[in-house]
C-alpha cells in the first residue's frame, strides 16, 4: 500500500486508505448492469476533497475488471483541462469526437456526424447563455452562425441515436472537477449535458460539489440550482463519508513519515494524545485535509527540527493550515499567548485580556469554537488554567511554544469492510450491564482484522468515545469501568500502534473510563475505581489513567479548580494497584508484559526501587528469566534520512535504562558467557547482541544514544 505524499486520486483498490472502493465497485456492477437502453445521468456528490476523483478511479479499475460484454465504452472528460475556452460545449462533443470511432468500427460513422453535430449545438448553446450587456459578443455569434451552412439539429441527433442504439454498446462518459469550472463554464457544461442526456446507451458518471455547481447556475440563470439539477441527473448519489478510524491511521501513517523518530526525548505521547483530542482531529474532515497538512509539515518541520516541541509544531501548523487569520493573530500577540500568568496582573488589564480572547473565540466558525479554545488552552497554559513562573525551566527544556524565548521559532518560517458499524454499536452496548460479556467482545475483536491491517479492537475503543455521554446508562458506568480496566491489557498490540504518533489502545482503552467518571458523583468515584483496580487485570490500562488522574490534581492543587479525585483519592488508589501489580508479579505472564518497562517503572516510582529490584533479581536469577527479560526493554527507533524515503529502524536497548532493576555489568558477563556457548535463543538475539554493543560504548566513554541507522 502506497503512502499519502500528493494530491492525486488514487486508482487502485490495494490503495484504498479510506474505504472507498467498495461503494466504487458497487457502482461499477450498477452501470455494468443497468437493464436499459435508455440514456442515465448519475452523480456522485461530495465535498471538495472527500474522494470523489479516488471513487472515480476505483469505478475504472472494476470496469475493467468486467466480462467484455458487459464493460462499457468508457470516454473520460476534463472539463477543466478546457476551462478558459470560447466554447466548453464545442470541446465536449470534439473528445466524443476523437474517442469513440477508435473505440469500435461501430462508431466510424460517428465522427463526421458528431463535427456537424458540434458546430450546430454549440453555437446554440452559446446563444441560449447571452443576456442584456453582452451585445458586442452576442452579434459576433450571430454573424459566425449565420455564415455557417444551416444545420438540421434534430436530424443529425436522430442520426446519431440510430448509429448508438445499433451499435447495442454501452458508453460511460466520466466528467470530473465539475465544480472547478467558472459559474459560466458550470452552465455551459450541464446545458450540453442536458441536451444529450437522452442519447441511447450512453450513461454519464458526473462527480462534483453539489453546493458549487447549484450557486453557479443560479448566478449565471437566475433559476434554483437544485431543482435544476434534478431535472438533468436521475440518480444522485452522496460519497458515503469517510471511516474516521481509517482517516486519523492515515494522519498518524504520514506523520511517520514525515516526521520521522523524534529520538530527541522532547515527543511527550501523553500531551500529543490530549492535543490531538482537543484540537487537531475536529480540523481533519476529508482526506484531501491529511494530504494538504503532512505536505505543509513536510515542508517546514526540517527547518526547526530540534528547534521546537514537535507536538507544539504539529498544532500549530494545523492551526495555519485550516485556520490561517488565527495563526496569524497568535503570531502577532506574541505577549498575550506566551509566557505564565501574574497573580498580580491588575484588573484592568485581567479584563482587556479576557475580552481579547473571547474576541477571537467569537471569529472561529461555531462548530470548532470549543475545540479550539481547548487546542490553545493547552499550547498555551497562560490563556486557560495558567501556570506561575516556576513552569518556565520545563516549558524551555522541552521547547515549548508557550515559552517567550522559544515562541518566535514556531512561526519563522457501502461502508468498508472491517469498519465498525452502527449495529455492532447497538449491540455491543446492549451488553454494557454485564462487565464480562461487554469485555468478551473487545477481546474477540481483536483478532479480527481490518483490510488495513488495524484490528476492529481499535475502532471499538475509538467509536465507544462517542457514546460514554449519552449512550451508557447510569447504572451500568460501573460495570463498563470494570470491563475496560480487566480485559483491555490484551488489546496492546503492535499493529495497532503505528509509530510514535498513534497513541497505542492503553490510551484509547483509559480516556472512556476518565470520561465516564465525570457522570458519576464525586463520592461515589474512587470507590467505583478502588473496586475495579482490586478484581481488573489490565494493569497497563490502570496505570494510564492513575497517570492522568495523578497529573490533573497535582496541576491544578493550587488553581482551585474541581478534578475528578482528590489528592487522597489518587494516592489511595495508587496503593491499590501497587497491590495488584505485586499479585500479578507473582505469575509468569507477568514478565511477558507488552508494557513490560512502564509498569517497573511506575511501581519503583509509587513503591521502592530495592522493591522492584528485588523482584528483577529473582525474576532473571535463571538464564530464562533473563533472557526473557532483556527483550522486553529492547525498541526500536524510527529512522529517515533527508532526500531518503525508506524508512530504517534502529534497535536501541541502553544499558543505562536497566541501572535500577539490575547489575548490569553482571548481566553483561551473563550474557558474554550464553553467547560464547551459543545459548541465547533467536528471539532474544537481537536484544542481547544490541545490549552487549551498548554496555561496551558506555564502558569506552562514547554515548550509546548516537548510533545512526544509516552508519555503515
Amino acid at each position: 500500500m502506497t503512502s499519502l505524499s500528493a494530491d492525486r486520486p488514487s486508482t487502485d483498490p490495494r490503495e484504498d486508505l479510506f474505504g472507498h472502493a467498495p461503494f466504487a465497485k458497487s457502482l461499477a456492477d450498477s452501470i455494468c448492469h443497468y437493464p436499459s437502453s435508455d440514456g442515465l445521468v448519475l452523480a456522485l456528490y461530495g465535498p471538495w476533497g472527500s474522494g470523489k476523483s479516488t471513487v472515480l478511479g476505483y469505478v475504472g479499475h472494476y470496469l475493467e475488471r468486467q466480462p467484455q460484454e458487459n464493460r462499457p465504452v468508457v470516454v473520460i472528460f476534463n472539463p477543466w483541462w478546457f476551462s478558459g475556452q470560447e466554447n466548453l460545449a464545442r470541446a465536449f462533443l470534439g473528445q466524443l469526437r476523437a474517442v469513440l470511432p477508435n473505440k469500435s468500427e461501430k462508431y466510424k460513422k460517428l465522427g463526421d456526424l458528431l463535427g456537424d453535430f458540434a458546430e450546430g449545438i454549440g453555437g446554440l448553446i452559446d446563444l441560449s447563455g447571452m443576456t442584456g450587456g453582452a451585445g458586442g459578443r452576442l452579434g459576433k455569434l450571430i454573424g459566425m452562425v449565420t455564415k455557417r451552412k444551416p444545420k438540421d439539429v434534430p436530424a443529425l441527433k436522430s442520426e446519431i441515436s440510430k448509429i448508438l442504439k445499433e451499435a447495442g454498446k454501452r458508453i460511460l462518459i466520466v466528467i470530473d472537477d465539475i465544480d472547478r469550472l467558472t459559474p459560466e463554464e458550470t452552465r455551459q457544461l450541464f446545458t450540453v449535458i442536458k441536451a444529450l442526456a437522452d442519447f441511447p446507451n450512453v450513461v454519464y458518471l458526473l462527480a462534483f460539489d453539489r453546493d458549487v455547481a447549484a450557486q453557479a447556475i443560479e448566478q449565471q440563470s437566475g433559476l434554483p440550482g437544485e431543482r435544476y439539477l434534478e431535472k438533468i441527473i436521475q440518480v444522485p448519489f452522496e460519497l458515503p463519508p469517510v471511516d474516521r478510524v481509517a482517516l486519523r491511521a492515515a494522519l498518524f501513517r504520514r506523520l511517520d513519515q514525515v516526521l520521522g523518530d523524534a529520538s530527541d526525548g522532547l515527543f511527550d505521547q501523553s500531551y500529543w494524545t490530549n492535543v490531538f483530542h482537543d484540537g487537531i482531529d475536529p480540523l481533519i474532515k476529508v482526506p484531501r485535509d491529511v494530504v494538504r497538512f503532512t505536505n505543509t509539515l513536510s515542508v517546514t518541520y526540517p527547518a526547526v527540527r530540534g528547534e521546537v516541541n514537535p507536538v507544539d509544531f504539529i498544532a500549530l501548523e494545523a492551526i495555519r493550515v485550516f485556520l490561517p487569520d488565527l495563526y496569524d493573530l497568535v503570531r502577532t500577540n506574541q505577549a498575550r499567548f506566551s509566557g505564565h500568568s501574574r497573580d498580580d496582573v491588575y484588573e484592568g488589564a485581567r479584563n482587556a485580556s479576557q475580552a481579547f480572547h473571547q474576541q477571537w473565540v467569537s471569529e472561529i466558525p461555531e462548530a470548532l469554537r470549543e475545540s479550539t479554545r481547548a487546542l490553545l488552552e493547552r499550547i498555551f497554559p497562560k490563556i486557560g488554567l495558567g501556570y506561575g513562573t516556576d513552569w518556565l525551566a520545563e516549558w524551555r527544556r522541552n521547547l515549548r511554544a508557550c515559552h517567550p524565548d522559544v515562541f518566535p521559532t514556531y512561526f519563522r518560517l457501502t461502508v468498508p469492510p472491517g469498519t465498525v458499524r452502527r449495529s455492532d454499536m447497538t449491540a455491543w452496548l446492549s451488553l454494557a450491564g454485564v462487565s464480562a460479556d461487554f469485555g468478551n467482545v473487545l477481546v474477540r475483536a481483536k483478532d479480527e482484522k481490518r483490510p488495513d491491517g488495524l484490528s476492529k479492537a481499535r475502532a471499538l475503543l475509538e467509536r465507544l468515545m462517542d457514546h460514554v455521554e449519552k449512550d451508557i446508562p447510569d447504572g451500568q458506568i460501573p460495570s463498563v469501568i470494570q470491563a475496560l480496566l480487566d480485559v483491555s491489557d490484551a488489546l496492546i498490540d503492535p499493529d495497532d500502534e503505528r509509530g510514535m504518533f498513534d497513541f497505542g489502545n492503553a490510551s484509547r482503552a483509559s480516556r472512556p473510563v476518565y470520561h465516564l467518571l465525570k457522570r458519576v458523583e464525586a463520592d461515589q468515584r474512587a470507590g467505583i475505581l478502588e473496586s475495579a483496580l482490586r478484581s481488573g487485570n489490565a494493569v497497563a490500562v490502570q496505570l494510564w489513567l492513575l497517570q492522568a488522574l495523578d497529573e490533573e490534581v497535582t496541576k491544578t492543587k493550587d488553581s482551585g479548580k474541581a478534578t475528578l479525585l482528590t489528592v487522597d483519592g489518587v494516592e489511595r488508589l495508587k496503593t491499590v494497584w501497587l497491590d495488584r501489580v505485586r499479585t500479578l508479579s507473582g505469575k509468569a505472564s507477568f514478565l511477558h508484559h507488552a508494557e513490560l518497562p512502564r509498569l517497573l517503572a511506575a511501581w519503583r516510582r509509587w513503591a521502592s526501587e530495592a522493591e522492584v529490584r528485588t523482584w528483577c533479581d529473582q525474576t532473571t536469577a535463571s538464564d530464562e528469566g533473563l533472557l526473557s527479560f532483556l527483550p522486553r526493554f529492547l525498541q526500536h527507533t524510527r529512522s529517515q534520512a533527508m532526500g531518503d524515503w525508506a524508512v530504517r529502524f534502529q534497535p536501541r536497548l541502553n544499558p543505562a535504562w536497566l541501572e535500577s532493576y539490575i547489575d548490569t555489568a553482571a548481566f553483561a558477563d551473563r550474557l558474554r558467557y550464553l553467547q560464547r556457548n551459543d545459548q541465547i535463543p533467536s528471539d532474544a538475539h537481537e536484544a542481547a547482541s544490541q545490549y552487549l554493543l551498548e554496555f561496551d560504548m558506555l564502558q569506552a566513554g562514547e554515548n550509546p544514544d548516537g548510533l545512526n541507522a544509516f552508519d555503515d
